[in-house]
């Protein structure tokens, strides 16, 4: 049963990836790479995906190894500066000059 899943879900992603469009939306053809150089890009993906695959089982092996990564040091502790507190600001226009008005 779980094989014949995983077949299913292969088939099913194996078309929605042939299904789906190569090219970028590009109007008039302004930047479209053209068949050969599309066609590269495929043959480079599978070259890609095929070695990821095969070395997996290399990675896997060579994990242990590796060890845990390097580790750092705690942060220094330090005091927060303390809040500054800003006057509240200026009005925009100051209140007019007595006598402005002519009263």
């Amino acid at each position: 049963m779980v094989r014949s899943k995983a077949a299913i879900f292969g088939a099913c992603t194996a078309v929605a990836v042939a299904a789906a469009p190569a090219a970028p939306a590009a109007a008039h053809g302004y930047g479209h790479p053209g068949l050969f150089f599309g066609l590269a890009a495929l043959g480079a993906a599978a070259v890609v995906g095929a070695t990821t695959i095969v070395t997996l089982p290399i990675r896997a092996w060579a994990a242990p190894f590796y060890g845990p990564g390097p580790v750092y040091a705690p942060a220094p502790a330090y005091y927060a500066p303390p809040p500054v507190y800003y006057p509240p600001p200026p009005a925009y226009y100051g209140p007019p000059p007595p006598g402005y008005y002519g009263r």
